[in-house]
């Protein structure tokens, strides 16, 4: 068994649970309620507050078949990398239970500036030229990414025809995809984590003679050497999960820059919605709002 291809540190734990002799098993207690621990705490640290020995640990890990701490955590960053909620929680995050409003906005406010800042005006552009001139745009997103795919495929039918939101409900991505075509474009939000259908969907589309643009976070590497543009997006927060501030305001971006560039036909489109909006009855209307009687100048 080697460091890189077993399985994570608590399916080890588990499977040698019942064999642990006392000392070795509070440390496996500790690890099994925050694995996570061992990114930021040595082995000395996480021994003391399990209360047990530093030598203790090292016969842990062995026992799990590690090599060493490092390799145990090599392991559990790259968990963290890929983001999983159970290796991002710690004793620390429990610690310290209020997170403050000042925090929050100081994570969001770093994620929208590294996403933005690390943007490339040229890809932009030439992504959006793509999304403009191709006969048709297909969206895709899995898990969470499927709410964001969905906010991005719905923002372009506003400007376009021919967009298409995939896998739609009760359909595989099969059948959605049979039209796909050369000249066509795949847009994939793809963020941490990802589903093993991310890499073939964008693996059989290029197949196809489609372009790709990818909407992804920093711990990809597969993928974006297959796409044509890759946009990424910080997602880290102040708690376990992800925050997709940045993902929205890119995917706003890319709607902006579309829609300038777009503007007659688009605009036209809009006005046609708005049409239909009222010939149904859809919307509310403005008149239904209550608005202070206008006064007229120097009017008291």
């Amino acid at each position: 068994m080697t460091d890189k291809e077993g399985p994570d540190l608590e399916s080890r734990i588990r499977e040698h649970y019942e064999t642990l002799p006392p000392a070795e098993r509070r440390l496996g207690d500790l690890l099994l309620d925050f694995p996570g621990d061992i990114a930021t705490y040595s082995a000395t640290e996480l021994a003391r507050m399990a209360g047990t020995s530093k030598a203790a640990a090292t016969r842990l890990f062995r026992r799990l078949g590690y090599s060493d701490f490092n390799a145990v955590r090599r392991q559990v960053r790259a968990a963290r990398r890929w983001g999983s909620p159970v290796y991002l929680t710690g004793t620390d995050t429990l610690r310290s239970r209020s997170r403050t409003i000042a925090e929050h906005l100081e994570r969001e406010s770093a994620n929208l500036s590294r996403t933005l800042e690390s943007l490339r005006p040229d890809t932009v552009r030439t992504a959006v030229r793509a999304l403009a001139r191709a006969p048709r745009i297909f969206v895709a997103g899995f898990r969470n990414s499927h709410f964001l795919a969905n906010y991005l495929y719905r923002q372009l039918t506003l400007m376009r025809p021919g967009v298409r939101l995939v896998p739609s409900a009760g359909q595989t991505l099969g059948e959605d995809l049979v039209d796909l075509a050369q000249g066509d474009v795949v847009v994939v939000v793809a963020l941490r984590r990802r589903v093993t259908a991310v890499q073939k969907l964008v693996e059989a589309s290029r197949a196809r003679g489609a372009q790709v643009l990818l909407i992804t976070d920093p711990s990809a590497t597969r993928c974006t050497r297959l796409a044509d543009w890759t946009l990424t997006c910080e997602v880290r927060s102040i708690s376990p999960f992800d925050s997709y501030a940045a993902a929205i305001s890119v995917l706003n971006l890319l709607c902006a820059v579309l829609f300038q560039r777009e503007l007659k036909n688009g605009y036209q489109r809009l006005r046609e919605i708005e049409t239909w909006h009222d010939a149904l009855e859809e919307l509310e209307t403005y008149d239904r709002f209550p608005f202070e009687q206008e006064t007229g100048a120097g009017e008291e």
